[in-house]
């Protein structure tokens, strides 16, 4: 096996790892509470926090691994997203699409008040359209991922 397709599996089977513990996020998701309460709100904001964290950690692989870097300043976190949306040209096709991006970008957002409020200021109705919504997004997540690894295992081991 050449080291490019030793590379290649590795990254993929990281990202698997980090896919299969998105998976156990929904899963979380699906069983928690439905109270409103300050408590019940925390924690499944916390499931909601650890999503995006773990889509980012999946971005950043890939950023460190195939772009060349993770983006500076202070906006790296929104920079990133939308270099994920993009097809760089005989470096790598878009991982995922702009409609996901789009989608993704509203769990960025959370995420970032998620860490920037008093758990007691999170609002259910806020919420409730993200916590509704992870299912599908999660799902459009893995799909485009996976076309994307098979793009890397397949593209990469030949080079």
């Amino acid at each position: 096996m050449t080291p490019e397709r030793a590379f290649a599996r590795r990254l993929a089977a990281e990202i698997e790892h980090e896919l299969e513990r998105l998976e156990q996020l929904r899963e979380e998701l699906a069983a928690a509470p439905r109270e409103d309460d300050t408590f019940t709100l925390r924690a499944r904001g916390s499931v909601l926090h650890d999503f995006y964290g773990g889509i980012e950690r999946v971005f950043v692989r890939i950023a460190e691994e195939l772009n060349g870097g993770v983006p500076h300043g202070e906006q790296w976190h929104r920079q990133m997203l939308t270099d994920m949306s993009l097809e760089i040209p005989d470096v790598r096709p878009a991982v995922i699409e702009q409609d996901l991006a789009r989608q993704l970008a509203d769990y960025l957002r959370f995420r970032h008040v998620f860490r920037n409020v008093y758990g007691s200021l999170l609002e259910a109705e806020r919420m409730r359209p993200l916590e509704e919504g992870l299912p599908d997004v999660l799902a459009a997540f893995l799909t485009q991922l996976r076309v994307f690894l098979v793009w890397m295992v397949g593209e990469r081991a030949s080079e």
